[in-house]
């Protein structure tokens, strides 16, 4: 029962995270934030290793499929790569506490900014470095995902309050 409800949730995350990737940069195209981080993130703690990688490669054929990018598989290779160096730091941080989704969210985002411009050096020699974008790229934007995945997970949960238990359900996830 209580891994049918998580997989149901993983569903709903993961089908929010989509339409706010179609949909967010029609609205506002200067802000990029990476919506599928979240996701991926709750998928880290529920999930295993494998799972958790192709998910991600889901997510970033999504995002190769969705961008303009001439190179297939960049982002794919870039959010697989990210969350093989992230999943190990799941037991850094409790799953049930409030800052651990918007602390993963922003090393997520922050690992995989760092990864993209390797692979961009690496396959077509740009060189992207430079006190703004250090600022921008690996501080700001983390931030600003952060905050999107507190605003969009966190808080509505702490609006609503967690649903109590009774008998039996208590102990189920003991």
């Amino acid at each position: 029962m209580q891994l049918n409800l998580d997989q149901k949730r993983l569903d709903i995350t993961f089908i929010f995270c989509l339409a706010l990737t179609i949909i967010f940069p029609l609205l506002v195209p200067s802000i990029r934030l990476t919506f599928f981080a979240p996701f991926l993130i709750m998928a880290c703690y529920k999930k295993k290793l494998q799972n958790c990688l192709w998910m991600a490669f889901i997510c970033g054929l999504i995002l190769d499929l969705l961008s303009s990018n001439a190179r297939l598989g960049i982002h794919a290779f870039n959010y697989c790569l990210t969350l093989m160096v992230l999943y190990p730091q799941k037991r850094n941080f409790f799953a049930d506490s409030l800052s651990t989704l918007p602390i993963m969210t922003f090393l997520f985002s922050t690992i995989s900014t760092f990864f993209m411009v390797i692979v961009l050096y690496s396959l077509e020699m740009i060189n992207m470095l430079s006190w703004q974008w250090i600022a921008t790229d690996l501080l700001l934007m983390p931030a600003a995902d952060a905050i999107y995945a507190f605003c969009c997970f966190i808080a509505p949960a702490l609006l609503f309050g967690r649903p109590r238990r009774r008998g039996k359900d208590y102990f189920l996830s003991q």
